[in-house]
């Protein structure tokens, strides 16, 4: 049998691009190549098309994603690699889409009695001033984060109007972005990471992250090192944040990997956001959540590309 000829989609034009070459390079170095001819397909910053004609010219047979936000991750690519009918590692259209819009996620998630942080949504362009009710309802201190994005980019804390204000038009000018803002939630930051074991959604891992300021940022998460480690919560506690995880994993409709964020303050469990695409640096939180269940990044990643290929995968 020759090898499986796997493509490795990189790069894009989000503000996660560099993050995705680093999660390229440690799936390079676990994947066996004995079995895998492997085909780095990157995708530019600038959003020319010439690596879809690289694609249909060199089709290959299953691809993995190592794209982060944007395009790579929104449901964009992984409509295209539908419509072209090559099968990929991860969560379809619907999914993708779902999850990278972070209110759209916790509308369905609230509306399943999934617990999430008091929010209010601001659109791009609009004037903070006609939320200022709802706001001081919230009360201070505010997370407020960009609705779209990833990697903890474009997040702050804010401690009244004036900061929130320039928080909010950061997120329009910098990321032409809609704005999140949410009721900040000191505790236990969770991740939650969930995979498909014989077509059954299971936890892989319960890991706390470390982080060392208010917010697990880009610099915990891809430059300080080990960036989680197993949780020592009570295992009561761990057994339900497992259930929330595999409940928010078939909510929103998420297909062999994903990781779902949350907050533990005292016995209340906030889920913050899923991350259908999460890093897959030597960092990132993946590969320590399979050295926690006992499984080798690559052999994991093996497994995901025999589920795809044998069509069992989500087809959404």
């Amino acid at each position: 049998m020759g090898k499986i000829k796997l493509g490795i989609l990189a790069g894009g034009s989000s503000a996660e691009r560099e993050v995705s070459f680093r999660s390229c390079e440690n799936l390079m170095n676990s994947l066996d190549k004995n079995k895998y001819d492997i085909h780095i397909y990157s995708l530019p910053g600038d959003n020319d098309r010439e690596w879809i004609k690289e694609l249909m010219e060199n089709t290959p047979d299953i691809v993995v994603s190592a794209l982060h936000g944007g395009h790579g991750e929104n449901g964009s690519v992984q409509g295209l690699l539908q419509c072209m009918g090559i099968p990929y590692v991860g969560s379809k259209v619907l999914s993708s889409a779902l999850c990278m819009d972070k209110k759209s996620a916790k509308t369905v998630l609230e509306a399943n009695h999934i617990q999430t942080a008091a929010d209010v949504f601001i659109k791009r362009g609009e004037s903070t001033d006609l939320f200022a009710d709802e706001i001081r309802q919230l009360g201070f201190p505010l997370i407020v984060k960009p609705n779209r994005g990833g990697s903890s980019i474009g997040i702050a804390i804010v401690s009244d109007f004036n900061e929130l204000e320039r928080a909010v038009q950061n997120i329009f000018k910098n990321y032409n972005d809609d704005a999140l803002v949410e009721k900040f939630i000191k505790g236990r930051e969770i991740t939650c990471c969930v995979f498909e074991n014989k077509d059954t959604p299971e936890v892989m891992a319960v890991l706390e992250v470390n982080k060392n300021g208010e917010i697990f940022d880009y610099e915990d998460k891809y430059e300080r090192g080990v960036s989680s480690a197993l949780s020592q919560m009570p295992e009561y506690m761990q057994d339900m944040v497992k259930t929330i995880g595999v409940k928010t994993y078939s909510l929103l409709e998420c297909a062999d990997y994903a990781c779902v964020d949350m907050i533990v303050m005292e016995e209340q469990i906030y889920v913050i956001e899923v991350n259908t695409l999460p890093g897959l640096t030597e960092n990132s939180i993946v590969p320590e959540a399979c050295s926690s269940y006992g499984i080798g990044f690559g052999e994991f990643i093996d497994s995901l590309i025999e589920r795809e290929l044998s069509g069992k995968g989500a087809c959404i």
